[in-house]
């Protein structure tokens, strides 16, 4: 679940212009309902996914967002992953012509797989530049559990983080069934 030394943030924190918000969760659930909050203050919004963007609009709120599907079909509305440099771009473009702008980037494990962990972290670093200079807010959920606990610590170094109680139930269930499993263990040791 990351390093407890970054501050979290409460669940469902209000966007604020110029913050950029790491949601480690699973699943992203909270980053698309904060997302959602955005939309529904005014923002316009932008979503670059993994997943299949009809799907998405099927699913959530999105209204007359953005969304780019991260994948290597070529088309209208498709960015290559490895494309981090036209990502970038497009992100960049997106909110310097959009005032209030809220972007969500859902797919940060799968860029990290394709790409450098040390390139992914440069690309975190100049958008969140970008955001703070055009004050932006973006949403990136995280399932913590696909980086090492080094780069969980980069990337919480310089953002806002968030924990949703889901989460961190979820890590304090884990840490209580790992407990219990040793106290079974050592229950059933018996004698030698």
């Amino acid at each position: 679940m990351g390093n407890s030394y970054a501050p979290a943030v409460a669940v469902n924190p209000e966007l604020k212009p110029g913050n950029v918000y790491l949601v480690e969760e699973r699943r992203p659930k909270v980053s698309f309902d904060m997302f959602e909050q955005g939309l529904s203050a005014g923002y316009h919004g932008m979503v670059v996914s993994r997943e299949l963007p009809k799907r998405l609009q099927s699913e959530r709120n999105l209204g007359s967002s953005r969304v780019i599907w991260l994948t290597n079909l070529v088309g209208d509305g498709r960015i290559n992953p490895t494309a981090i440099g036209i990502l970038m771009s497009q992100v960049r473009s997106f909110i310097e012509n959009n005032p209030r702008a809220v972007v969500l980037i859902d797919g940060l494990e799968y860029l990290v797989s394709l790409n450098t962990y040390d390139r992914m972290l440069q690309f975190m670093h100049q958008l969140r530049d970008v955001v703070m200079t055009n004050d932006a807010s973006l949403v990136i959920p995280i399932d913590p559990r696909t980086l090492s606990e080094r780069e969980m610590a980069l990337l919480e170094r310089s953002l806002d983080v968030v924990v949703p109680q889901s989460a961190e139930m979820e890590l304090q269930e884990e840490t209580m069934l790992d407990s219990q499993d040793a106290e079974i263990r050592l229950m059933n040791a018996g004698h030698r």
